[in-house]
């Protein structure tokens, strides 16, 4: 007896269906964002010995919320939301001290940076580096910093600054905080929303670091 076999091929329409449907399962994995590769241009050179650390004060990070790689979230419809992380896989706070070290590297500064883990204080964290000996101790400060794509990307930020001598003395400091309205949706490609949240840290670091008092603090000793 001759058993009969039938060959089933997948209809045209449900094979683009498929194609469609891994699309949107990439989506809702998340993108990542290589703030890592942002090039920071400085307003001032020197030879100094810097010792550098980023803290994360996100109140979404120390409470557990979100892991320290988080940087925001991108909404494909009005049910569907994924998280955004770093490219590196670093904490974003370890990608934001090494485009700061690669900046004030190019700038002619010796510069050894410090990770921290959140939660620590401000005072904690200025202790860690008087340990360096370092003469220009450099602190930056990420309260608030999330990119939320949908029609267009909302970004929320709050970093600062604060030099201080091996004695602790203040020597300048500055603040940006803020939110805006990045022209990124999430109907562009990745890219784009990539180099939408890229650029605005790039502005926003050089914010901080163009204030008269952070300028003046590099260019002289400490």
């Amino acid at each position: 007896m001759r058993h009969r076999v039938f060959l089933v091929h997948t209809p045209a329409y449900l094979g683009l269906f498929l194609m469609a449907f891994s699309s949107l399962l990439g989506c809702a994995s998340g993108i990542r964002v290589g703030y890592d590769s942002v090039q920071l241009a400085l307003p001032f050179a020197g030879h100094a010995k810097v010792a550098l650390a980023t803290l994360d004060m996100r109140p979404s990070v120390t409470s557990g919320r979100e892991k320290p790689t988080f940087t925001g979230t991108l909404r494909t419809d009005a049910k569907t939301t994924s998280p955004v992380s770093t490219a590196s896989g670093n904490s974003f706070a370890t990608d934001v001290s090494m485009i700061v070290a690669r900046g004030l590297t190019e700038s002619g500064f010796q510069v050894e940076s410090i990770p921290l883990e959140p939660p620590l204080s401000e005072a904690q964290a200025f202790e860690r580096l008087e340990t360096t000996g370092a003469s220009h101790l450099v602190l930056l400060l990420v309260r608030e910093w999330q990119a939320d794509t949908f029609a267009n990307t909302e970004l929320r930020y709050d970093l600062a600054i604060e030099i201080r001598n091996p004695a602790g003395a203040l020597q300048g400091k500055s603040r940006v905080q803020g939110s805006d309205q990045l022209p990124a949706a999430h109907t562009d490609s990745e890219e784009t929303v990539e180099r939408a949240s890229q650029t605005a840290l790039a502005y926003k670091l050089g914010l901080l670091f163009r204030e008269p008092s952070v300028a003046a603090a590099f260019e002289r000793e400490l």
